[in-house]
């Protein structure tokens, strides 16, 4: 795992990441912002829109000089988890490009929400095959969690349960 290839994330001013992620784009710098459609609904009509998955942030490859990231307009800082920069492996912006690339039902979480965890289960076939999660119940739906452990947050995403086996 020390190999590969990791990300940091910064935090945004509000409602700014698409302008964060094209300024350092413009700059050279690598970096990625998760964005999903959703319906929007408002009194007189309902729209498909696309929104970051996460609000407020921004995945950032590992660059030389990271003071020149904070220097971009919109940008508020590093986010940090256990007090250090949050980090998010390459495998985890893989998971999360393959969740949004085959349109799963999904919503990004807190891990400090209040959950009901429920026993650790693993994906049998397609897309997601091998990756382990939690599996939640929720208005009786059963979802799957995927923790991304160096970043605090998480994404649930509704997995058909025939699709899912027990690991003890």
């Amino acid at each position: 795992m020390n190999d590969e290839i990791t990300w940091n994330v910064v935090y945004t001013s509000s409602r700014q990441e698409k302008k964060v992620a094209q300024r350092l784009s413009d700059m050279g710098v690598e970096n990625y912002l998760p964005i999903v459609k959703v319906l929007s609904q408002w009194s007189d009509r309902k729209k498909l829109i696309e929104k970051p998955l996460f609000n407020g942030y921004v995945f950032v490859r590992l660059v030389k000089n990271p003071d020149e990231v904070l220097r971009v307009t919109g940008v508020a800082g590093y986010l940090k988890y256990n007090k250090k920069n949050a980090v998010v492996y390459q495998h985890e912006i893989d998971t999360i490009k393959s969740l949004i690339h085959y349109g799963y039902d999904m919503t990004a979480i807190d891990i400090s929400e209040d959950l009901e965890i429920g026993e650790k289960v693993m994906i049998t076939d397609g897309t997601l095959k091998g990756q382990i999660g939690e599996l939640v119940l929720k208005n009786d739906t059963k979802w799957f969690i995927i923790f991304f452990e160096y970043f605090g947050n998480g994404v649930q995403v509704k997995i058909p349960s025939k699709l899912l086996k027990s690991i003890k």
